[in-house]
């Protein structure tokens, strides 16, 4: 269809160009394949540059009178319950031995001497009186040297699992200290409450367990001797806490330098901005049942493309933030806030801004209950407890700008065929009309499948930009000519099917006035080849 409608054109002006050659010669047709070698005009592209170039669309705020204000929101950070507690895999090993040489016998059904354990989790400070289990695993390994069946029962006294008591029980059959039999018992622990207080109420981080091991009531019985043993290894694995109480401890928790991807600038490509004002809310949020002090030893505005950095100064950076403890609603949780808010005058907040950063660097302190155990061992947490931070910007888009650097990739709409071209060299002509109160460089470049450079079309001329009332707004759109010259190399290349990119860099007239950006504001541009067209040349 693009070859139907871009022969249309050019036969329109072939019967042109035949109607004003009244002369001896006129469109003659020679001898041999038909061939005609005429100038013609070919619009190749039609776009607009708009607001929503500069940044998306959906972090823009219209007033009302159309002013424009940009409204960002991220979370700056996030320490998860990864940081403030991990229950590591713990494995605990039971054995029983007979304490003399032996042998002697044990009747069918005899019970072995039950072996009551509290084993101490390694939790590095934090002492815990109850912890539920989101997710995590149980694993029971029994081994049998002795010559009857066995039943063993590993009991937890201190879990419970939908307000019931905890067991795993299991059957292993007769062996030997030369050829021991095994079974593996596992049990799924999501769900499951864990009072880690011990046997007599007393402890912190206690496993309370019991191993109760029974030769088979079923069996004959056996002759036990000192080489014989029962073996029981219980493991706790991959343990994800739901909910836990206890003391967390007086510790210092170091955070970063990490890193927070942003997107706000991502359609900028290039170019500085000055901005008139801005206005950053930080938000910082303690869903932790302990008191927290943070202080943030940094907190930079990174940009990648250019390799420049921002630190942001001001109320927020160096200081201690207190905050107090979540409060618990048994199941849930309300977190504590602190906010703070940054404006030019208190802050950096404008040039950290105007570094146009596409990600930030911060690094911290957290120290959990600054003030000890105010809470008598009841710190908590759950699952979803984070201690979080989010920035909310809000800049008005009045701005200074220079080298401001906007593009489009588009396929030019181009005639004939790759095999036969429609085009082979000629001039380009930039029809650019301008609303905006910036003046613009226009840049074609050809680019390869990779996106790098394989072409560039120099421009010739400037975008003038809109006319500008005293109040700063653009009366009237301003229209601008430029061209550009393709050569038979350049076209070749844009008749491999390879994309066309424009790009606008908007510089403002007068450096020292902040103008205002509306919603209607935007840049019109059309691309025309007034060039050579051969008809029945190489198709």
């Amino acid at each position: 269809m693009r070859n139907d409608a871009a022969t249309a054109r050019v036969a329109s002006a072939i019967a042109v160009v035949c109607a004003l050659g009244v002369g001896s010669t006129g469109c003659r047709k020679d001898a041999g394949p038909a061939r005609w070698d005429v100038d013609v005009l070919a619009p190749l592209v039609n776009t607009s540059l708009t607001i929503g170039d500069l940044v998306a669309d959906s972090l823009l705020v219209e007033g009302d009178a159309g002013e424009l204000s940009l409204l960002y929101r991220t979370e700056l950070f996030g320490i998860r319950l990864d940081t403030l507690l991990q229950v590591p895999d713990t494995g605990i090993t039971y054995s029983y031995v007979l304490p003399v040489p032996g042998p002697l016998f044990f009747a069918a059904g005899a019970l072995l001497p039950t072996d009551e354990d509290a084993t101490a989790l390694d939790l590095e400070g934090v002492q815990l009186r109850t912890l539920a289990i989101r997710s995590g695993q149980l694993e029971v390994a029994l081994t049998n040297m002795i010559a009857s069946g066995i039943h063993g029962t590993f009991a937890l006294p201190g879990a419970t699992f939908n307000g019931q008591p905890v067991a795993v029980q299991g059957a292993v059959p007769a062996g030997s200290p030369q050829t021991p039999s095994a079974t593996t018992l596992t049990r799924d622990l999501a769900g499951h409450w864990f009072d880690l207080r011990g046997p007599a109420f007393d402890q912190v981080n206690a496993l309370h367990s019991q191993v109760t091991i029974q030769l088979d009531p079923n069996g004959a019985g056996a002759n036990v001797t000192n080489m014989d043993s029962v073996k029981a290894v219980a493991t706790y694995s991959d343990i994800v806490p739901q909910y836990a109480e206890g003391y967390f401890g007086n510790r210092v928790e170091q955070v970063g330098p990490e890193h927070t991807e942003l997107d706000l600038f991502d359609r900028i490509t290039h170019g500085l901005l000055d901005i008139d004002q801005a206005e950053a809310r930080i938000r910082i949020s303690n869903g932790v049942g302990a008191d927290l002090r943070i202080r943030i030893h940094e907190l930079v505005s990174e940009n990648t493309r250019t390799g420049t950095e921002v630190p942001l100064t001001g109320p927020l950076v160096g200081v201690p933030i207190n905050l107090t403890r979540a409060l618990d609603l048994g199941g849930s949780f309300q977190p504590t806030v602190w906010n703070a808010t940054l404006h030019t005058g208190n802050s950096s907040i404008a040039p950290f801004v105007e570094n146009l950063p596409d990600r930030l660097r911060y690094a911290m302190d957290l120290e959990l209950n600054p003030l000890g155990d105010v809470s008598n061992g009841h710190d908590f947490l759950y699952y979803e407890s984070a201690i979080s931070a989010r920035l909310e910007l809000e800049m008005p888009l009045r701005l200074i700008a220079t080298d401001l650097t906007v593009e489009r990739t588009l396929t030019p709409d181009l005639p004939g065929t790759a095999e036969g071209h429609g085009l082979t060299e000629g001039t380009l002509t930039l029809f650019a009309t301008n609303g905006f109160p910036f003046r613009a460089r226009l840049l074609l470049d050809i680019l390869d499948a990779n996106g790098a450079v394989a072409g560039v079309i120099p421009v010739v001329g400037e975008v003038a930009s809109g006319e500008v009332d005293p109040d700063g707004l653009v009366r009237d759109p301003v229209r601008s000519t430029c061209t550009a010259s393709l050569s038979p190399a350049l076209v070749d290349l844009l008749y491999t099917g390879l994309p066309l990119r424009v790009r606008a860099v908007f510089n403002t007239a007068d450096q020292a006035q902040h103008l205002p950006l509306m919603a209607h504001y935007r840049l019109d541009l059309q691309v025309v080849a007034g060039v050579n067209h051969v008809v029945n040349g190489d198709e």
